[in-house]
């Protein structure tokens, strides 16, 4: 007899910028997501939870203490939305792995193994289309998504977002002539997130 997979609450306790990461990545991983048709909190609302709590952090960053708490009382709202999210999969009881993986939230390993994700490998970009990028990838074990990153010549590394599978990851709008970069990370695992990746680089057309 197979035991119900538990769902991690674990999220309630992560950083701030932790916790702005894995609302993302689960209201990406939710999105769309037949195998949970009934959230009891609507992706728009979780977005919007979001956005409430990002503006925030933004604003604490450089307020006082009405700020501050302000934060606080933002957090609290997208975790109690989050730990009801999680109770509505916790209650489907779910015996697969891969499909409680998808939701984007965290499972409890009964065992203290560490298992960390590997490293993306890249293959290749693809110019073919002007403007665009078209990034190719070798899928991570266990990755629930990927964080991909870009930038132009030495610029600075810019957030591209948070994809749930290794397919469409494309990078638009760019400036022919110009060089561009991709990095990507994978997200899961016991550490969360995984090392870069090397980075790969091709002119735009």
């Amino acid at each position: 007899m197979k035991k119900n997979i538990r769902v991690a609450l674990s999220f309630a306790t992560f950083t701030n910028d932790e916790l702005n990461s894995f609302a993302i990545l689960v209201i990406v991983c939710l999105k769309s997501n037949p195998l949970f048709p009934d959230l009891p909190v609507a992706i728009a609302d979780l977005n919007t939870l979001l956005t409430n709590y990002q503006n925030a952090m933004s604003a604490a960053a450089q307020g006082g203490p009405k700020d501050t708490a302000a934060l606080n009382e933002a957090r609290d709202a997208l975790v109690s939305a989050l730990r009801r999210t999680a109770a509505y999969i916790q209650s489907l009881a779910l015996d697969n792995l891969s499909s409680v993986l998808s939701s984007g939230f965290d499972v409890v390993i009964p065992n203290h193994t560490q298992t960390p994700l590997a490293q993306p490998v890249l293959n290749s970009l693809d110019n073919s289309v002007s403007t665009q990028l078209q990034l190719s990838m070798q899928a991570v074990p266990n990755a629930r998504a990927y964080q991909v990153q870009y930038c132009s010549g030495t610029g600075a590394w810019q957030e591209m977002g948070i994809f749930p599978s290794t397919r469409g990851i494309v990078l638009k709008n760019l400036t022919p002539g110009t060089v561009y970069s991709m990095r990507v990370r994978a997200v899961g695992g016991s550490t969360q997130y995984s090392d870069w990746s090397a980075s790969i680089s091709l002119m735009s057309t």
